[in-house]
C-alpha cells in the first residue's frame, strides 16, 4: 500500500470518527436536557461569536439574574430566538418580573422588557463557528447530499461484498 493511500485511509478514518464523536456528543447533550442554538448575528460579540455554537440549559426564571446570557423567544417576531445578556430585572407591583436584555456589542438596551416564562434557556457554553453546521444541516441541498453519500457508502460495500473473492483453500489439502 503506497503511502498517499495510507495517509487517505487515517485521514478518512480520523474524519469519520470525529463525525461520530460529535454526533454522540450532541446526543448526549439533547438528552441531557441541553439544547443547541446557532448564533446568526454578532450582537454578543466577543462572547459569541456569529457562527457559535450556544448550548442552553432550560432553567426556572426565577434562577436567572443580571449578568447572564438567556435565549428566548423574540417579542416582535414569532418564532425567532435571541441571545442576550440580562441587564436588569424590573420588578411591577402585582405582575411578574420583567427582564431588559442587551447584546454586549450592541449600544442600546434592547426595546423591551420581556416576561419570561417558566423555563428559560441559559447559556451554559458555546463551540465557536459549529453553529454553521448546525444552519446548513437544516438546508435541504445538505440534507439531500447526505443521503446521496450515505446510499452511495452503502451500494459500494454491498458490491464489494457481493465480489469479493472466495476464500482459496490451503495448498495442498483437497478442496
Amino acid at each position: 500500500m503506497s503511502v498517499l493511500a495510507r495517509t487517505a485511509r487515517t485521514a478518512a478514518s480520523l474524519c469519520s470518527g470525529l463525525a461520530v464523536l460529535a454526533v454522540l456528543a450532541y446526543g448526549v447533550l439533547l438528552l441531557s436536557g441541553y439544547r443547541a442554538v446557532a448564533v446568526y448575528s454578532g450582537s454578543m460579540r466577543p462572547a459569541l461569536g456569529i457562527g457559535s455554537l450556544a448550548i442552553v440549559k432550560p432553567t426556572p426564571a426565577a434562577q436567572v439574574k443580571v449578568g447572564d446570557v438567556i435565549t428566548f423567544t423574540d417579542p416582535y417576531v414569532p418564532g425567532k430566538l435571541v441571545t442576550h445578556r440580562i441587564v436588569q430585572i424590573v420588578e411591577r407591583p402585582g405582575r411578574p418580573l420583567a427582564y431588559r436584555t442587551k447584546g454586549d456589542a450592541n449600544p442600546a438596551v434592547d426595546p423591551w422588557a420581556i416576561e419570561l416564562p417558566g423555563k428559560v434557556g441559559r447559556l451554559a457554553f458555546h463551540v465557536p463557528y459549529a453553529g454553521y453546521a448546525l444552519v446548513y444541516m437544516r438546508t435541504v441541498e445538505v440534507r439531500m447530499a447526505l443521503i446521496g453519500l450515505s446510499g452511495t457508502f452503502l451500494l459500494v460495500g454491498t458490491l464489494r461484498w457481493i465480489w469479493r473473492r472466495p476464500a482459496r483453500p490451503p495448498l495442498g489439502k483437497p478442496a
